[in-house]
């Protein structure tokens, strides 16, 4: 990952509600966990605590994937919708403000742009394209 500012994965689950990562003296806890009552929620919050990095490694792979496809985060194609809420769930994973409701960010917008005209030829003013 570019830019990385969490710990390194893996995370695990060890002891009573504690997501750690490393092992003896190089051991990180990454966060505990409280509940009240039925545990059943606070087992899966850590579950899916514990497989963050995981997650996060799986869903850069697919939006790349999904971009090399020419993909437009605007359009309705399903891969489209799915590449737009992978970049969006990227953008929220590192911190990155993203509006919870309308149109995509701007930087989705340019990265459609780019992609869309990456393979498009240059043109002069005069109409021809460029050398």
């Amino acid at each position: 990952m570019n830019g990385q500012t969490h710990t390194q994965g893996p995370w695990r689950r060890v002891g009573h509600r504690t997501v750690a990562a490393g092992a003896g003296i190089n051991r990180v806890t990454i966060c505990e966990l409280y509940s009240w009552g039925d545990c059943t929620e606070a087992d899966a919050n850590e579950a899916l605590i514990a497989a963050a990095p995981d997650l996060f490694a799986a869903a850069e792979a697919a939006a790349a994937v999904l971009a090399k496809g020419k993909w437009i985060p605007d359009a309705p194609d399903p891969e489209a919708v799915a590449l737009c809420q992978l970049l969006r769930a990227l953008d929220l994973a590192r911190g990155v403000v993203v509006a919870s409701d309308g149109p995509p960010p701007v930087r989705l917008r340019s990265q459609a742009i780019d992609a869309l005209a990456a393979p498009l030829p240059k043109v002069t003013r005069s109409g021809g394209a460029a050398s």
